[in-house]
């Protein structure tokens, strides 16, 4: 388990969707719970942004 706020993290360190993810729903404590492919953390947002458009379509429709 590497820690994310360090003082490296501080100075404005980019961090990908995977890492960004994982400390989301981690509570801030791991940012490499869902490993190190970035690709993880894109299919994630895909997976969610999927949800809430069928969400919208189906209330539209009904």
């Amino acid at each position: 388990m590497r820690l994310i706020f360090t003082s490296k993290f501080n100075r404005f360190q980019l961090i990908d969707a995977t890492q960004a993810w994982s400390l989301f729903l981690t509570g801030c404590n791991q940012d490499d719970s869902f490993g190190k492919n970035p690709m993880i953390g894109k299919y994630i947002t895909i997976a969610i942004l999927g949800a809430i458009a069928a969400q919208i379509i189906e209330a539209i429709l009904s």
